[in-house]
C-alpha cells in the first residue's frame, strides 16, 4: 500500500510549508528577482561558453520549472504565482519579439514555448492551487520529462522520426518522455503524500496504473505539438489526466474508464486507417475522448462519439475529391480541437466545479458542430450548386459561405440527432428544441463568417484560391479576410455560438 492524497483532501499541516517573509509580496519580489538573476547567469554562461541555443534554453527551462514548481510550498495565496505568470507572459512575448534574452529564446527552430510555459502555469495556479500535489507534479513533468525527451531525440544517432503535427519527434524521445513522466508521477505521488503527511493509502497497482496512464497522456501531448505548444499542453494534460484517473478510482468508475480507453484506441486507430483522422488528429481525439469519458461517462461521450462516427461516414459516402472541395475529411489536430475543444472544456470544468447548464451547453456545442458538418456533407448531394449566403452568387461545392436548401435540411437533421441522443441518455431530461436552435444558429453563423471575414489564400504554384495555408505542398499567400481566422477558427466560433444560444434561451 502506498500513501496518497487527492488534491482536495485537507492536509494535516498548514500550507505553505515555508514562508520566508511575513508579507507574501516581499517573498514575491525576492522570488521574482532571483528568477531573473538565474536567467542572467544562464545568459552570461551562454555567451562566455558559446553554448548552442538549445542547450542554454534547456538550462533556463529547468531552472524556471523548478522555481515555479516550488510556488505552492512558499505562497499561501495563488495571487502572487498568477501575477508572476502574467508578468512572464508579457516579458517573454516582448523578448521574443525583440530577440532579447537569447538564453531563453534562441533556438534552432521557431518556437513560442517560452510564452506557452507561463500561460500553462497561470492556468494551473488559477484552477489547481488547492491541489498542490497535482500542480507540482505537472510542472515537474514539464520541467524534466519534456527536457529529457528533447535531449534524447536530439542525441540519438539513429532516431526513428515521425510527425503528428508540425514538430518532428522521435520514437526514442517519446519513449523517454513516457518513462520519465511515469517515474515522476510514481515517485512524486508517494513522496509528496509523505511530505504533506497525508493519510490516504493507494494500492501499488493503482499507483502504477496512474503513473502509466498519466505518462501516456503526457507523451501524446508532447508528440502532437507545434512550435513549442507542448509547453502548454503537457502540464495541463498531465494535471487533468492525473486527477481524472484518481478521482475515477475513488468513485469506483476506474474499470469503465480503462475499458473505454482500450475501446477508443481501437475506434480511433480504425478511423486513422480509414483516413478520417491523420496521426495528430488520432492522438488528439484519443486524449479528448479519455477526458470527456473520464469526466462524464457514457452520457457525455455518446453525443460527441456519434458526431464523429456519423460525420465521418457521411464524408466517405460523399466521395468528395480535391477538385470539388477545399476541405479534407482527414481531420488533423486543429480540426479535432475546433469541433471538440469547447465540449471538452465544458466537460472538464463541470467535473471539477459542477454547474446546472453544463450538459445542455455541452450538447449545444456538439449540435452546432454537427449541424455545420452535416450541412456541408448532405448539401454536397444537392443537384444544384450552392449559393453564397451573403450575395447569393453561385459558388463551387465546399466553399465556405456556400449554402443549399438540402444543406439547411442537413443542418437541422444533424442538430436533431444530437438532441435526440442527449434526450435518450438523460431519460428525457433534455429539451430537443433548444438543442435544435443552438445547432442551426451556430451553423448559420459559421456560414456567414466563412463567407465574409474568414481568411482566403492564393496558391503560388497553381494559382487557385484556397482556404488552406498549405497548397501544392507550398505555403500560400494571404488574399483576403482576417489572416488569423481560418476555417478551423470559424468552426471553433461555431461551437461557442451553440453554447451562447443555450445560455440565452434557458
Amino acid at each position: 500500500m502506498h500513501i496518497f492524497t487527492m488534491g482536495y483532501v485537507d492536509f494535516s499541516m498548514e500550507m505553505p510549508l515555508f514562508q520566508p517573509y511575513e508579507s507574501e509580496w516581499i517573498t514575491f519580489g525576492v522570488f521574482f528577482v532571483f528568477i531573473f538573476f538565474l536567467i542572467g547567469i544562464a545568459e552570461f554562461v551562454r555567451s562566455k561558453l558559446k553554448w548552442g541555443p538549445e542547450a542554454s534554453r534547456k538550462m533556463v527551462h529547468v531552472i524556471v520549472g523548478i522555481m515555479v514548481a516550488c510556488c505552492p510550498l512558499i505562497f499561501r495565496s495563488n495571487i502572487q504565482p498568477i501575477t508572476l505568470a502574467a508578468i512572464f507572459i508579457v516579458v517573454n512575448a516582448a523578448a521574443l519579439n525583440i530577440d532579447a534574452f537569447k538564453g531563453m529564446h534562441d533556438t534552432q527552430r521557431k518556437t513560442f514555448g517560452t510564452v506557452y510555459f507561463p500561460i500553462a502555469f497561470l492556468i494551473l495556479a488559477a484552477f489547481f492551487w488547492e491541489k498542490p500535489i497535482t500542480l507540482i507534479l505537472s510542472m515537474l513533468v514539464m520541467t524534466f520529462a519534456d527536457t529529457l525527451a528533447s535531449f534524447v531525440g536530439e542525441h540519438e544517432k539513429r532516431p526513428l522520426k515521425f510527425r503528428l503535427w508540425e514538430d518532428e519527434k522521435s520514437l526514442q524521445g517519446s519513449a523517454a518522455m513516457f518513462l520519465s513522466t511515469t517515474l515522476i508521477i510514481y515517485v512524486g505521488t508517494d513522496f509528496f503524500a509523505w511530505f504533506f503527511d497525508a493519510a490516504f493509502f493507494l494500492p501499488l497497482e493503482v499507483l502504477i496504473g496512474c503513473a502509466a496512464f498519466t505518462g501516456m497522456a503526457a507523451t501524446l501531448a508532447e508528440a502532437a505539438s507545434n512550435k513549442g505548444s507542448d509547453n502548454f499542453s503537457v502540464p495541463l494534460v498531465t494535471a487533468i489526466s492525473y486527477e481524472i484517473y484518481l478521482i475515477n478510482y475513488t468513485h469506483g468508475t476506474l474499470p469503465a474508464l480503462l475499458l473505454w480507453m482500450v475501446g477508443s484506441a481501437a475506434i480511433f486507430f480504425l478511423a486513422h486507417k480509414l483516413r478520417s483522422l491523420n496521426g495528430g488528429g488520432t492522438a488528439t481525439a484519443f486524449v479528448m475522448g479519455i477526458f470527456i469519458f473520464g469526466t462524464g461517462g457514457v452520457q457525455w461521450i455518446a453525443p460527441i462519439l456519434a458526431f464523429f462516427i456519423l460525420s465521418s461516414l457521411l464524408s466517405k459516402l460523399g466521395k468528395k475529391s480535391a477538385e470539388t472541395t477545399q476541405k479534407s475529411s482527414n481531420r488533423d489536430v486543429l480540426q479535432v480541437l475546433a469541433n471538440g475543444g469547447i465540449p471538452m472544456i465544458i466537460a472538464i470544468v463541470n467535473f471539477f466545479q459542477p454547474f446546472d447548464l453544463a450538459y445542455i451547453m455541452f450538447l449545444g456545442a456538439i449540435s452546432a458542430a454537427t449541424a455545420d458538418t452535416w450541412a456541408t456533407e448532405i448539401g454536397f448531394f444537392s443537384k444544384k450548386d450552392p449559393r453564397h449566403i451573403l450575395n447569393f452568387k453561385t459558388v463551387i461545392k465546399g466553399t465556405s459561405g456556400g449554402v443549399t436548401l438540402l444543406g439547411f435540411v442537413g443542418s437541422i437533421f444533424g442538430a436533431g440527432v444530437i438532441a435526440l441522443i442527449g434526450r435518450a441518455v438523460t431519460g428525457g431530461a433534455v429539451s430537443v428544441e433548444w438543442i435544435l436552435v443552438a445547432g442551426f444558429v451556430g451553423s448559420f453563423v459559421d456560414s456567414v463568417l466563412g463567407g465574409s471575414i474568414q481568411a482566403k489564400f492564393t496558391c503560388s504554384a497553381c494559382g487557385k484560391e484556397t482556404e488552406k495555408r498549405m497548397h501544392c505542398q507550398m505555403h500560400t499567400s494571404h488574399l483576403k479576410g482576417f489572416k488569423w481566422l481560418d476555417n478551423d477558427g470559424v468552426n471553433f466560433v461555431n461551437t461557442i455560438v451553440g453554447v451562447v444560444i443555450i445560455y440565452i434561451l434557458i
